[in-house]
């Protein structure tokens, strides 16, 4: 009768060293070995998935934890230990910052002097027909002036 608790022996107790067989034979021992422990197909398949996403957790967790120092650097903290090659890339990449900084804040400056110089020009042109228009109204009432000139009171009450 076989104990299921015991994994097949894959090492000679004579020597303490690893019995070199076939690939044939070791992947008979690794079979007969996940049958005896009852490891299935989809139950290794777990595993690989696990496997897979600790894996992947552990690269994320390691970038995070990078990204963070990277940004204290970024904030002026936490630079005691660091080099001066470091230093000098951060003060480059920092420079380098400020720099897209400034020309995104210049191209926003120039877009909004762009749009009040429309704005102007729009309310200019607004102003002009504004202005035609009271002068046309001013002429309309001069001519009405001068026709109805018998009837006085009527025009004076009409112009104020």
């Amino acid at each position: 009768m076989r104990r299921r608790s015991c994994p097949p022996r894959l090492f000679s107790f004579r020597k303490s060293l690893p019995i070199f067989q076939s690939r044939v034979h070791i992947n008979r021992i690794i079979t007969r070995y996940k049958i005896e422990a009852g490891i299935t197909k989809s139950d290794e398949q777990g595993i690989t998935s696990m496997e897979v996403w600790r894996n992947e957790i552990e690269e994320l967790s390691r970038t995070v934890e990078t990204l963070e120092a990277r940004e204290k650097h970024f904030a002026g903290e936490n630079l005691s230990g660091l080099g001066m090659k470091e230093l000098k890339q951060i003060e480059r990449q920092l420079r380098v910052g400020v720099e897209r900084i400034r020309a995104k804040k210049r191209r926003i400056v120039v877009e909004h002097i762009n749009y009040l110089k429309k704005k102007h020009k729009d309310l200019q042109e607004e102003n002009n027909n504004l202005q035609k228009k009271l002068h046309e109204l001013q002429e309309g009432n001069t001519s009405t002036i001068i026709l109805e000139s018998d009837s006085t009171c009527r025009l004076f009450q009409r112009i104020e």
